[in-house]
């Protein structure tokens, strides 16, 4: 696996990790010793070797968790009203029932507008206890796997792969594939995700050739990703 890729997996681990503490961290209106232990997930499509955090995009649905804790025990809130809001306006209160410990939205932000998410458990005690949480929202991306060493190739054949993170797909059916070499349309193999550039022998070495791959979602023509890289000529 290449560079790119192995700095991608390191990034979103280590944004995963500081995401992991900070939902561990106390924040309420009163008392360290109560502590909110909370969790979301986005469902994004994200490559099946992928470690990281799935981050969401627009359009991604939204699983939030969360279990009140006081004295290292969970805090029974069966009886308790509890409202979620989001962005600063009510999502969701004791209308739908008491108790309410998980949230699933849809979120409609872009990137660079995180969403602020805050949870009020109303009537634990004199005060209310809340807890706000940041989810950062993305744009999908396309990652080249490309395991040439400073990204020099030699002549033949040579193969690169394209991966898609943060898609709001099921499946890899739902997008298309394009490969450019030089502002030209690179033929693919029966995986599209596949790239065999052929070098020719008689090519000069110290070549320079522009790869780029894109990837849109067919269903969304707003939803895409490209990425490019410089490869040289041994």
């Amino acid at each position: 696996m290449n560079t790119n890729i192995k700095k991608f997996k390191n990034i979103s681990i280590f944004l995963a990790i500081f995401f992991l503490f900070s939902f561990f961290f106390p924040f309420s209106s009163f008392g360290a010793s109560h502590q909110f232990l909370t969790s979301w997930q986005a469902d994004s499509y994200v490559p099946n070797w992928y470690q990281g955090k799935v981050f969401p995009t627009r359009g991604s649905s939204i699983n939030i968790n969360f279990e009140l804790i006081n004295n290292n025990k969970i805090v029974n809130l069966s009886k308790n009203k509890i409202r979620w809001y989001i962005n600063d306006k009510l999502f969701k209160n004791e209308d739908s029932g008491l108790g309410i410990k998980s949230l699933q939205f849809i979120n409609n932000n872009f990137r660079g507008n995180d969403i602020e998410v805050k949870i009020a458990v109303v009537d634990y005690s004199a005060n209310a206890l809340y807890k706000i949480i940041h989810i950062p929202i993305v744009m999908p991306e396309a990652i080249i796997d490309a395991p040439y060493t400073e990204q020099k190739i030699s002549a033949g054949e040579n193969l690169f792969h394209v991966f898609p993170f943060f898609f709001n797909i099921k499946d890899l059916g739902e997008l298309s594939f394009e490969w450019w070499a030089n502002e030209q349309v690179a033929d693919i193999t029966e995986n599209p995700q596949e790239l065999s550039l052929s070098i020719n022998t008689q090519t000069p070495p110290g070549t320079v050739i522009n790869l780029k791959a894109i990837i849109k979602n067919i269903a969304n023509q707003f939803e895409f990703a490209n990425k490019n890289i410089q490869l040289q000529i041994k």
